[in-house]
């Protein structure tokens, strides 16, 4: 990624993956080397909180599957950071699913979302400014 996108929330998302090599190429490819690194523990600290991959063989129910309709969202600091991050992550080899644009959810917000290689759904968040939801 060219350019610093500083993650600003996430809550504590861990996901058991199949595909553990693939994921955790994926997100050291977007994120940097994880900061717990381990050998079947990886983990990401991004903004307030960490991100953490396990080999589904340690997840218990189903040993032999990825999550199903897994999804996390990552809130960055600047409208124009969800294009970047966004972009990163196509790059890095993700699908893209929803491509940035400004809506309105909970508020306005520019939003995107892709799929991770392993089939993780990651939203790209950051809210509008007071002065860009007043202008309806």
């Amino acid at each position: 990624m060219n350019k610093k996108v500083e993650i600003v929330g996430v809550v504590y998302p861990s996901f058991y993956v199949k595909e553990f090599d693939t994921a955790v190429a994926f997100y050291t490819n977007v994120f940097g080397v994880p900061q717990v690194n381990q050998e079947r523990i990886k983990g990401w600290y991004l903004g307030n909180t960490w991100l953490t991959l396990f080999p589904s063989a340690d997840g218990g129910v189903f040993p032999d599957s990825n999550p199903r309709n897994g999804e996390f969202a990552v809130q960055v600091g600047s409208p124009e950071q969800v294009d970047i991050l966004f972009n990163a992550m196509v790059d890095a080899g993700a699908k893209p699913f929803w491509e940035p644009k400004d809506v309105e959810m909970y508020e306005k917000m520019r939003f995107s979302c892709v799929d991770d290689p392993v089939g993780i759904r990651v939203d790209i968040i950051c809210p509008l400014p007071i002065k860009e939801q007043q202008k309806d």
